[in-house]
């Protein structure tokens, strides 16, 4: 083809048609722009159809990677709430003067337990690679950034927004409690389920003493923390100035893991609806 240009010039020139041979040269850099025109359309065109291709698999790993976290979410969110629940009840127990029975050491057990999250942020990481536009959805792109960004940071391990409670607590419980070495004392609590995604996260029952094997062999573990002086606790203002710090600090995860679970839920089914676009 180019040979066959070129030889068209030489012809215009050797027979002195400068006229035709301007416009010949001008129709011919017309057609080498036009045809480079249409060859970027494609290779665009390309580009946005492996894109979409691309934005399709993200947001189907982005739905799984989010409901794996879920799941981690739901069962630490009812530890939280156990653990709030027995809060009040060990109130109780020093507003009424209640004398000690050697089930509270469950009690004094669980409210000192502290649940964290920890996030997989491998798709996430991947979707910020290729740039946050490559979701063109924009709620999805929007909670997603927010999830991962500022929601998930305020409840992983070592966060700066509230210390861990069971740290805060070890030195008073060192001082003032003694592990439960009584096998024959019984704990039991049934979590609720949940669905999310066509997953069902299913309720579990968590019970002490428990039976795990380990290296082949039947083991047994309780829990449990007695205090050394029940009445001393109850009038200890250290104690309840703790108790009240701790309150506080698990409410505050309580209510943003319930901010999460919600916006987790609402990134699933905008995902959902785009995938079955």
């Amino acid at each position: 083809m180019i040979k066959l240009f070129r030889k068209i010039r030489q012809n215009l020139l050797i027979e002195n048609k400068t006229g035709k041979y301007f416009k010949y040269a001008i129709g011919e850099i017309l057609l080498v722009v036009i045809g480079i025109l249409i060859a970027v359309q494609i290779n665009s065109w390309n580009q946005n159809r492996n894109r979409l291709k691309l934005e399709k698999v993200l947001l189907e790993q982005l739905r799984d990677e989010v409901l794996t976290i879920y799941d981690d979410l739901f069962s630490d969110y009812e530890l939280l709430k156990l653990g709030d629940d027995l809060h009040y009840k060990i109130t109780d127990y020093f507003e009424k003067d209640v004398p000690y029975n050697d089930n509270m050491c469950f009690d004094f057990y669980f409210i000192n337990q502290d649940e964290y999250i920890y996030p997989k942020v491998a798709v996430y990481g991947r979707i910020k690679e290729e740039g946050l536009d490559i979701l063109r959805n924009d709620s999805i792109r929007f909670i997603t950034q927010a999830i991962y960004e500022s929601h998930f940071p305020r409840i992983s391990r070592d966060n700066s927004f509230n210390p861990d409670i069971s740290a805060f607590l070890n030195d008073y419980y060192l001082e003032n409690f003694k592990p439960n070495p009584n096998y024959a004392l019984q704990f039991n609590h049934s979590s609720s389920s949940d669905t999310l995604g066509g997953r069902v996260f299913e309720s579990y029952d968590l019970s002490y003493p428990r039976v795990f094997t380990r290296n082949g062999e039947k083991r047994t573990r309780t829990a449990g923390y007695i205090p050394l002086n029940f009445d001393a606790l109850k009038k200890d203002s250290k104690f309840h100035m703790l108790l009240e710090q701790t309150r506080s600090f698990r409410i505050y995860k309580i209510l943003r893991y319930q901010k999460v679970k919600k916006m987790i839920r609402m990134l699933v089914d905008y995902i959902d609806e785009e995938l079955n676009r």
